[in-house]
């Protein structure tokens, strides 16, 4: 009876220890319902802002664009139709190659007024005349594209930082994202097209320009009479 009873005692003395750290380990807080988090509601204010910031990237950006639409000829179609102008009625080819103002046409028209201008039927006082012309008339279309350029990466750090803001916590954040995707391949319509503008200077200059001297020579093209 001794040994049961002393059994007995050792059983509940280890069954105490057992079980206290457990009740220690449990603190009353755990078993407390805890609110749940309440999830961060859209931003009215970055809604606005992602709006705003795609939409002004997207119009800093077609501005230009849009200005690369000026004529709707390949480089091969506006040669083709300029040097046959070029041959039958120049004064015509100017009238086309006005019109298409931000391309190489706009550097030829310069070419054939000014070489028109110079009342010589000399091939080499022509030329003197027209290569300069075309070169810095052409230097400059070149140069305004850079300028365009430089604002449309404005308008694309405007846009994806718009974008930005609408994943951060906008409400109808597809929105912005399709307008920054919108402007970015804008951009890249402009990257191309600039690029594309200075093989066609560099084409035109062999291949256009020697026509527009050919014009003037033979007598075809009537410029403005020489200043007095």
């Amino acid at each position: 009876m001794k040994r049961a009873h002393l059994a007995g005692l050792i059983l509940g003395i280890a069954t105490v220890f057992a079980v206290c750290p457990a009740v220690h380990a449990q603190s009353p807080d755990d078993f407390v319902e805890k609110p749940e988090e309440k999830k961060e509601e859209p931003s009215t204010l970055k809604t606005l802002a992602a709006f705003g910031l795609t939409a002004l990237g997207l119009v800093l950006i077609m501005i230009p664009v849009a200005k690369t639409f000026s004529s709707s000829y390949s480089y091969a179609q506006a040669r083709l139709m300029l040097v046959n102008l070029l041959r039958t009625n120049p004064n015509q080819a100017e009238f086309m190659a006005k019109k298409m103002q931000g391309t190489f046409c706009e550097a030829i028209a310069a070419a054939l007024k000014i070489g028109g201008s110079a009342g010589a039927q000399d091939l080499k006082i022509v030329s003197s005349a027209t290569i300069p012309t075309y070169d810095g008339v052409a230097q400059g279309v070149v140069g305004k594209w850079k300028g365009d350029v430089g604002k449309a990466k404005l308008g694309l750090m405007a846009a994806v930082g718009g974008a930005g803001i609408g994943l951060a916590g906008a409400s109808w954040p597809a929105i912005p994202i399709i307008i920054a995707t919108l402007a970015i391949f804008a951009f890249l319509r402009l990257l191309w097209f600039t690029h594309d503008l200075n093989s066609q200077i560099l084409r035109a200059r062999a291949e256009i320009l020697p026509e527009v001297d050919q014009a003037i020579v033979s007598g075809r093209y009537v410029g403005p009479p020489p200043p007095a």
